[in-house]
């Protein structure tokens, strides 16, 4: 799947969807409407006797420039509870799948955005009810509203929160009687800071026991419902 509306990289796209279809290789370019910004692929094998999956999902695009400059994440997994929902997934960039009630994975615009509201509402009703409540977000940029929203119904129940944003963000932290539990920076190092990472608590003790999600996804309105994304 290879999406061709790339900022600066349209024209190199296309060359190499031409050369891998001239491969044999089938090429599509996602699904009409929507831009196609997961960073994902899928091995399936014979392990012995069976098939099995092998998953990489990432932040990164699979591209040689960025990879020596870009800071990104991946997660490299055999788990059948994420490699069969990945199965459905690109089902549904091919057009063969309406899946709808993805359990393990985040896939805009289906059930991404609605599960993010879900986690940070949970940190609310966690800290209200004396629950450890923690959120922790790095991502390029934070600009949807809803999201904001819900970030700062979460400060003012006492969620501790760290946003850690490269570029632009429409938060505003330290507010008094809105946002005094929320801090806001920006990494700026020797590589670009392009790796999408979401923490929460979920109430539990040990930080190192709550939910981690590593995204191609900026809180955005764009990415929640305009792209496909992971």
């Amino acid at each position: 799947v290879v999406e061709l509306k790339a900022r600066f990289d349209e024209e190199r796209n296309i060359f190499w969807a031409r050369k891998l279809e001239k491969a044999g290789v089938h090429v599509v370019y996602g699904i009409v409407g929507l831009k196609t910004h997961m960073k994902t692929a899928l091995v399936v094998r014979q392990d012995g006797d069976a098939l099995r999956c092998y998953a990489h999902i990432g932040t990164g695009n699979y591209h040689k420039g960025t990879a020596s400059l870009y800071d990104d994440f991946g997660l490299f997994t055999c788990d059948q509870k994420i490699t069969e929902e990945l199965v459905e997934l690109f089902h549904y960039l091919t057009g063969r799948s309406l899946k709808r009630n993805y359990q393990n994975l985040l896939v805009a615009p289906i059930n991404m955005k609605e599960r993010f509201l879900e986690l940070i509402n949970q940190e609310a009703e966690n800290a209200k009810a004396g629950k450890p409540a923690r959120i922790i977000a790095k991502c390029n940029s934070l600009e949807d509203p809803t999201v904001i929203e819900a970030l700062y119904a979460a400060s003012s129940a006492n969620v501790k929160i760290d946003l850690i944003v490269r570029g632009f963000c429409c938060l505003r932290p330290g507010l008094k009687g809105l946002s005094e539990n929320i801090r806001v920076q920006s990494v700026i190092g020797r590589f670009l800071e392009h790796s999408r990472l979401y923490y929460f608590a979920r109430g539990l003790e040990n930080p190192l026991d709550g939910d981690f999600y590593t995204s191609s996804a900026d809180w955005m309105y764009r990415n929640l419902h305009a792209r496909v994304e992971l």
